[in-house]
């Protein structure tokens, strides 16, 4: 069974080890213990963990304001990656940004992460624009992208995984099975 859990101030202990594992094996410059613990602090984060029969398979961190979402971090654990789990993350991100009345999602990604573009654009982002240097550590630009999420405008958006509220209602935002 696949859940998906709120990460809070409470109970980032519980997971912040494997969210640094998966952080690091990602990315060139993985952010900190202290950045994440941060997100769960922001009245506009949102931080979820999955996980599949206990065991912890990858995270997204986005932030909600302004009629906007903006997607900050997402990873799958290496080994799970190509299961659609990162695009099943990124439809619930929508689908909550939807349920409360966002009109548009954008994030940036470097133009050296190819399959994280191909899910993005798989989802229906579409590259508007760059940001010069965006990247500290390699002087990268970021590639901007971005989705309208009105009503007309949204593509379905498919997952490969049915989901419906968590009846143990302990944390999970939702299950699916």
């Amino acid at each position: 069974m696949i859940s998906l859990v709120n990460i809070t101030a409470e109970n980032i202990h519980r997971f912040l080890d494997d969210i640094l594992e998966i952080e690091r094996s990602s990315f060139p410059s993985p952010w900190s213990s202290t950045a994440f613990q941060q997100e769960t602090t922001r009245r506009v984060s949102h931080f979820w963990a999955l996980l599949a029969d206990g065991a912890f398979l990858g995270y997204i961190c986005f932030r909600m304001f302004s009629g906007e979402i903006h997607l900050m971090n997402i990873a799958i654990h290496p080994k799970k990656r190509g299961n659609g789990l990162g695009r099943h993350l990124l439809a619930k991100m929508i689908e909550a940004g939807i349920s409360e009345g966002a009109e548009t999602a954008r994030l940036e990604v470097r133009p050296s992460n190819i399959m994280a573009r191909f899910l993005y654009k798989k989802t229906g982002f579409k590259e508007t624009g760059r940001s010069p240097r965006y990247y500290d550590d390699t002087n990268e630009d970021a590639i901007v992208m971005s989705m309208s999420l009105l009503p007309n405008r949204v593509s379905r958006l498919e997952t490969d995984v049915i989901c419906q509220p968590n009846p143990t209602g302990e944390g999970a935002a939702y299950t699916a099975g």
